[in-house]
């Protein structure tokens, strides 16, 4: 999708809540159907963890994820060389298909076998999400041709 279509959201540490950023600043195109995708994402521990890898899942609507636990999507895998510092190590392949009407990005993180990871005030977590905004007159345009051919 060409970069033109698409905004950044960059949730810094001083304003997270726990795992929740609220009062998000209104997107110019608001309530428009986009992929959102985290483009990066940092997890810093104060001290040292168990964790081998951190799981980031989104609490949103989206039309193209599914799991066997009918939980959250995840956004994010994060991997620690340190058992401190957890990033990401690949580029993100996920983009979930929702909406852009973002009020508040909350978000669980879960250890590689699905316990509940916790941060406390010393630590810290940033997130880039990307949104890219799908091409609605190009869509309605490619249904429109498409539907002939169903006839």
């Amino acid at each position: 999708m060409p970069y033109h279509n698409c905004s950044y959201l960059f949730l810094h540490e001083s304003q997270r809540d726990v795992t929740t950023w609220r009062n998000l600043p209104t997107l110019p195109n608001s309530r428009r159907d986009c992929y959102i995708t985290i483009t990066d994402c940092k997890l810093v521990f104060s001290s040292t963890e168990t964790h081998e890898s951190v799981n980031v899942k989104m609490v949103i609507p989206t039309l193209n994820y599914t799991s066997s636990s009918n939980d959250s999507p995840i956004v994010a895998m994060l991997n620690t060389a340190d058992k401190k510092v957890y990033d990401m190590q690949h580029d993100n392949k996920i983009h979930l298909l929702t909406n852009d009407s973002l009020k508040k990005c909350e978000f669980i993180l879960e250890d590689n076998n699905g316990a509940s990871v916790t941060i406390d005030g010393g630590d810290s977590l940033e997130i880039m999400i990307k949104i890219e905004y799908l091409d609605q007159e190009k869509f309605t345009e490619n249904y429109l041709n498409e539907v002939p051919k169903l006839l």
